[in-house]
């Protein structure tokens, strides 16, 4: 049986929270949705690390990494965890987040781990969760790839036990994941234990993060019909019993964005996972700063909050990190898409010769 972490640990103000007290992500103050980065895990552990200190300082809100064992481009990447760690070292304000797949640890080990690297970044680590959608990746490794139903019935039982670990609740072994004696080493300082997302697609899906997680993180290949998918959630919300508005819509972007249109492209063109994920002009976000910045004006308002952001992994990123930074700005009170322009304002009147009139 799994012990219980000492509850002493993470009691707040006299009290235990429980798992059901749902924190869905904010958006900071003055932006449209919460902005993040997705690490690539393709570079050097050095310039994962430039690049995550570069967010940091620039004023992205979020760094992420994915979970890859055999990535469907073939190309070798850093362990997730272990660049988690290197972006929470060499950050101090983000948020630091990591999209993981069950199937690759263990709960109560995850519980430990999780535990032990938010006591360390102060309180700044997020959970996201994803069932994985490529059969090969687990096939290579010996692991299990279950049809959605029993997929998202792991989900739910993995996704509980790491909860109640990290906010000090006894676990027990009635969930359907396989438990081991264990116990949380070092207990997160955040009131319930980190954040907790769950990529979801299918309606199984979308019913166990809103059963379990504070977030919802829809896959970008939804982005051509994003309102369709927050009704979605909104619905399945409803069936569920609990408020839409304590449920966070989420969603992962391919982005390029650049100077002009043919900068824009040019980036998207020679990035090679976009061939996975999408081109960002079909399923992400794509152009000038403006044409972003209205793509993003768009989500916002079909209730998006979260955007994890899949920018080209070129040597001038760090260009594309400081437009990135410019197209959150704004509020849905302010900005509405397709809203007509504000008017330049007139030329001088002596401009191009002319001769100021009497």
């Amino acid at each position: 049986m799994l012990a219980s972490a000492r509850r002493t640990d993470v009691r707040h103000a006299n009290r235990v929270v429980q798992i059901d007290a749902f924190r869905p992500s904010t958006v900071p103050l003055g932006r449209l949705v919460r902005l993040g980065v997705v690490l690539d895990t393709r570079n050097p552990i050095g310039r994962i690390r430039e690049i995550a200190r570069m967010c940091d300082r620039a004023g992205i809100d979020a760094v992420w990494v994915r979970d890859h064992l055999a990535a469907p481009d073939g190309e070798p990447r850093v362990e997730a965890w272990t660049a988690l760690a290197m972006a929470g070292a060499e950050t101090e304000r983000a948020v630091v987040g990591a999209v993981l797949d069950p199937s690759f640890r263990p709960p109560a080990t995850l519980g430990a781990m999780a535990g032990t690297l938010d006591a360390a970044m102060g309180g700044r680590l997020e959970l996201g969760f994803t069932a994985g959608w490529w059969e090969r990746e687990h096939r290579d490794f010996g692991l299990a790839f279950p049809d959605t139903g029993a997929r998202s019935a792991t989900m739910e039982g993995y996704v509980r036990v790491v909860r109640q670990l990290l906010s000090g609740e006894p676990v027990t072994t009635s969930e359907p994941v396989e438990l081991r004696e264990a116990e949380l080493g070092v207990a997160s300082p955040q009131p319930g234990g980190p954040r907790v997302s769950i990529e979801a697609l299918a309606p199984s899906q979308i019913s166990v993060a809103v059963r379990v997680a504070d977030d919802v993180l829809v896959p970008a290949r939804s982005a051509r019909d994003v309102e369709g998918a927050v009704a979605r959630i909104r619905a399945v919300c409803e069936q569920e019993g609990r408020d839409p508005a304590t449920m966070g819509v989420a969603m992962e972007v391919p982005v390029s964005v650049g100077r002009t249109e043919s900068e824009a492209e040019v980036r998207a063109r020679d990035e090679v996972l976009f061939d996975t994920i999408g081109h960002p002009a079909e399923v992400g976000i794509f152009g000038t700063l403006e044409q972003c910045q209205a793509r993003v004006v768009e989500l916002a308002h079909a209730g998006v909050s979260d955007l994890l952001c899949v920018v080209p992994n070129n040597p001038d990123v760090q260009d594309v990190i400081a437009q990135l930074t410019a197209i959150a700005v704004g509020t849905v009170d302010v900005l509405a898409p397709g809203a007509p322009k504000s008017k330049p304002p007139d030329p001088p009147t002596t401009w191009g010769g002319r001769r100021r009139s009497d």
